[in-house]
């Protein structure tokens, strides 16, 4: 029997554990029963990424979870710096990872009040473009769902490239398409092709057909080594059936390919986005990047209108923010579970606009301009908006339920 944590978090019942915007926790060792606050989530920490990844949701019903005192924590991610845009990638920089190597600093703005974001760069090293495609060099046969396309991970502290495969009706591999390019490749990495199963293996093709063979699918494993294909290890290449995929050529040699956020900061309002700046080394060419907050509503401030129906709903945009160049956003978090946006909502109280926030939203990547919010009259959108005058944005103070649990 294992029952979680130190006191308090071994007694019998509830623990409500509060967070500021930015704000961590990391919970003791044991069995949990977690139920999340509406800007809080649980990470886990990614020793080949070298950074944080998200397990779960903001508001996340309860679920059961096992903590060993470090490798997880729970953190309020509202107020805070979760990744950069970059807008212009320079030029002439020292390909490597982190400012030992390319001799180039990343700077955050400071918040009012709060601690500073922080971050490193990535120059060069990215595995083609974001949307380019890999080589099929050999479409292989008998797919019956695409296959996953898993590719070598950069030295540490680089970002993962990740891309995937589309199948012709044939059953054969006929592209491969880049999600996200990475950032920090020595060399080019090798791509392995992993088959999947089609149907449940064991289970009737059809309702009370014979169960189909349990065996692995069609599609052969290529450049798939015993136990750990990612020692980069090379097995016989089969002359039938399989698949081969050819990496693209590194690309974006000398240029900023990655901004990785080693600390997201806290206490970032509303009022203006952070600047990111740079320093040092030898990147050059009017080099930029913007800073992609997650943010929450706090206040709405003058609304105006005519003719509403108290009780109506009124919701916000999700605020993301619009990618400028390509590759346009390249985090440790893009394509790997980044930040799920939840729009801010309220119902009308008066007539002529005046409201109430039910939810301050969550997630919004950039800064809501004071102005028109849609109005929801019955199923549809109306034609008229309330106006605000004023909106603030930042961190909220977050409440989640922490319950010891029981393992036998």
């Amino acid at each position: 029997m294992r029952i979680g944590g130190v006191f308090p978090l071994n007694q019998a019942g509830t623990f409500p554990l509060s967070l500021p915007g930015g704000a961590y926790s990391y919970l003791p060792p044991g069995n949990y029963l977690l139920t999340l606050g509406g800007q809080t989530i649980l990470q886990w920490w990614d020793p080949v990424q070298s950074g944080w990844r998200n397990a779960s949701t903001p508001g996340a019903p309860t679920f059961a979870v096992s903590i060993d005192g470090y490798n997880y924590r729970l953190i309020n991610m509202s107020g805070i710096v979760q990744g950069a845009s970059i807008i212009t990638p320079g030029t002439t920089g020292v390909n490597g990872i982190g400012p030992t190597t390319t001799g180039t600093t990343v700077t955050f703005a400071a918040p009012a009040a709060g601690i500073t974001a922080k971050g490193y760069v990535v120059i060069g090293g990215a595995v083609g473009a974001a949307g380019g495609a890999a080589t099929v060099t050999q479409a292989g046969s008998g797919y019956l769902t695409a296959p996953l396309i898993l590719i070598d991970p950069p030295p540490y502290g680089g970002i993962q490239a990740t891309a995937v495969a589309v199948l012709t009706a044939a059953g054969a591999i006929s592209s491969v398409t880049m999600v996200n390019p990475g950032a920090g490749y020595l060399a080019v990495p090798n791509f392995y092709v992993v088959p999947q199963f089609f149907d449940y293996p064991g289970a009737p093709t059809l309702p009370g057909g014979a169960p189909q063979a349990v065996n692995f699918p069609p599609g052969q494993f290529v450049n798939m080594p015993p136990q750990n294909f990612m020692q980069g290890l090379t097995q016989a290449f089969p002359t039938t059936g399989g698949a081969l995929i050819t990496s693209p050529a590194l690309a974006g040699s000398g240029t900023l390919t990655g901004i990785v956020i080693t600390d997201y900061g806290a206490g970032y309002l509303g009022s203006a986005i952070p600047a990111i700046t740079f320093a040092g080394g030898t990147l050059a060419g009017g080099v930029a990047a913007t800073a992609i907050m997650s943010m929450s509503l706090l206040t709405l401030t003058g609304a105006t209108g005519v003719a509403y129906t108290i009780g109506n709903v009124w919701e916000s945009s999700l605020g993301l923010l619009t990618p400028a160049v390509a590759p346009p956003i390249t985090t440790a978090y893009v394509n790997n579970n980044w930040l799920q946006p939840r729009p801010a909502r309220g119902v009308l109280t008066s007539t002529v606009g005046a409201l109430t926030m039910e939810d301050p939203g969550f997630g919004f990547q950039k800064l809501l301009v004071a102005g028109n919010f849609g109005v929801a009259q019955g199923t549809t959108i109306a034609t008229t908006t309330i106006v605000f005058s004023a909106i603030t944005m930042g961190g909220i103070n977050d409440t989640s339920i922490v319950q010891a649990n029981v393992s036998e």
